[in-house]
């Protein structure tokens, strides 16, 4: 039996297992399987050696390892190294190659909706792993402008340092809050809001969302955020993260074992397992 992991902590809410041991049952691949790995920080070190074996075939990391597991692969992907985080890791000759399949997830979530985001103008909640994916994918995308929103500042300097360097005439800035509301799409790319923080929201309190505006929140647990149920009242388009996470899932799934992704039986698994972790929550 070969094995794929997911590498993050805690793990308690992750659809992702269901969703890959899915699609590879569906593409008939029955001797390898998708487990969870709950790695808090001072395990890292342990589990990377756990990948090394040779009855692993790749893993998924997620929070809070994409960017602290860098230092402990021995390569990077172009587009890894560029947004500074790995969400994917290969094997290729022994090797561990990390990747990174959020920024092909993201914009595969606006594409699907036929949501083109040339030339708008972008704020971005976060400047962690997923806010650099976002940021990168969308720069690609010529957006017009991005704004930077954390609160921790360096990091968001740190952030923008980096886009500017690949992306010297991408008009940036950090931390301008008064944009939000003239902003034509506005990400969550932090953790705010996820189960069980359901009453909570990343939006500054009493902030009304533009009419004219996508809200895409990153977080999948709950499907509907306060963020995203904030946007939906005040007559925003909005996105849940699961998009986000199928995407990136299928992109993955077919780095791994060079199969199609199947996006219909993945899309199922990962709503069926989202309802079903939902359940504990709705009986009490």
């Amino acid at each position: 039996m070969k094995y794929l992991y997911l590498l993050g902590y805690p793990l308690g809410h992750s659809i992702s297992p269901a969703m890959q041991n899915a699609a590879l049952r569906a593409c008939g691949i029955r001797a390898t399987r998708y487990l969870k790995a709950p790695t808090p920080p001072e395990k890292l070190q342990e589990m990377v050696k756990v990948l090394r074996g040779e009855n692993c075939l790749g893993a998924n990391v997620t929070v809070p390892h994409k960017q602290t597991i860098l230092p402990q692969l021995d390569e990077l992907s172009e587009l890894a190294r560029e947004i500074g985080a790995v969400n994917t890791i290969l094997k290729q000759g022994g090797k561990l190659i990390g990747d990174n399949t959020d920024a092909y997830g993201f914009l595969q979530a606006l594409r699907v909706r036929r949501i083109n985001p040339a030339g708008a103008r972008v704020s971005i909640l976060g400047a962690g792993g997923a806010a650099a994916a976002a940021a990168y994918a969308l720069a690609q995308a010529d957006v017009g402008e991005i704004i930077l929103l954390n609160r921790t500042l360096t990091r968001s300097i740190e952030l923008a340092d980096r886009l500017n360097q690949k992306f010297p005439q991408l008009a940036l800035a950090i931390n301008d809050w008064d944009a939000l509301a003239q902003s034509q799409l506005i990400i969550n790319a932090t953790s705010v809001g996820m189960s069980p923080r359901v009453d909570e929201s990343p939006a500054p309190k009493k902030f009304i969302f533009p009419k004219h505006a996508v809200v895409f929140d990153l977080v999948y647990n709950p499907p509907a955020t306060k963020f995203l149920r904030d946007a939906k009242r005040d007559g925003a388009r909005v996105i849940g993260g699961l998009e986000m996470l199928i995407y990136q899932g299928a992109r993955a799934f077919e780095l791994w074992t060079g199969a199609r992704a199947p996006i219909r039986v993945m899309r199922n698994a990962a709503t069926d397992a989202l309802q079903e972790i939902q359940k504990p929550a709705a009986s009490e």
